[in-house]
């Protein structure tokens, strides 16, 4: 479903909505440290939004009220759902999760919510200078959970992997003594569309750090979230909210100079 934010100041660009789920955001401007997340910073600017209701590219809501949509070549297909960003503006740095794709965003535009951006920079602006980083093992409140899409049967499946923390590169299925790739979807189900039967389900879920866990018992229940006991990682791999400085503006270039006469 697609609707049109309200972006402070900028008002002409459109974006797709927010989805509801059951997933809690986890979120802080605070305490920092200047340690690197992922290795991977980036320049940018960032924009905020009100999201409409209804279900964004993710399928992921907006409860914990810290997220972030980011542009078509990050989102990468859904493969950025899920996932953290460390992001730095004038007034400091927040902690955003992945909940959407903004259509209309170049490379290095990021559409926070309200909330997010005003941690950032003062709202009035409408947009500020950032700098942002992937982060590697984000504090997560609760273990993995799935969720299987509504329309699964005994023959054909689609499932979410909620509370995941980092992208994930491979979600796999056990099919008698082998395991079966699931194709990730642009709405970030996986999806099995060779008669999984009819369950329970043992899943193995790996994150692009090649960390994986593998959780028994999933059942053909459309609709419900299924919590589990993993985590891909420990308390002790957690990456705390880092911050970086942000590059000195462009110096201005002086018009040239108009030509004297006598």
């Amino acid at each position: 479903m697609e609707g049109i934010p309200r972006h402070a100041k900028r008002r002409s660009r459109r974006r797709i909505g927010l989805a509801g789920a059951a997933v809690l955001a986890v979120a802080v401007a605070v305490p920092v440290t200047w340690t690197a997340a992922c290795a991977d910073t980036e320049n940018g600017r960032a924009y905020f939004y009100d999201p409409v209701t209804g279900p964004g590219n993710c399928s992921l809501p907006a409860s914990g009220r810290l997220f972030v949509s980011v542009a078509a070549g990050e989102y990468a297909g859904s493969a950025a759902c899920g996932g953290y960003l460390d992001v730095t503006g004038p007034r400091g740095t927040v902690r955003v999760q992945v909940v959407d794709q903004c259509t209309k965003c170049r490379k290095g535009d990021l559409d926070l919510s309200r909330p997010a951006f005003s941690k950032i920079a003062e709202p009035e602006q409408g947009v500020a200078r950032v700098v942002y980083d992937r982060v590697r093992n984000p504090e997560v409140a609760r273990p993995l959970a799935f969720r299987v899409k509504a329309g699964s049967s005994i023959y054909w499946l689609a499932v979410q992997v909620l509370d995941h923390g980092n992208p994930l590169r491979t979600v796999r299925i056990r099919d008698g003594a082998h395991w079966r790739d699931l194709r990730r979807g642009g709405d970030n189900y996986w999806v099995f569309e060779h008669s999984p039967g009819e369950g329970p389900f043992t899943i193995k879920v790996t994150d692009v750090f090649g960390q994986h866990a593998t959780a028994s018992g999933v059942d053909l229940a459309p609709g419900r979230v299924q919590r589990t006991t993993k985590r891909l990682y420990g308390e002790s791999a957690v990456t705390p909210v880092t911050q970086h400085a942000l590059p000195a503006p462009p110096t201005p270039i002086p018009p040239p100079r108009s030509p004297m006469f006598c």
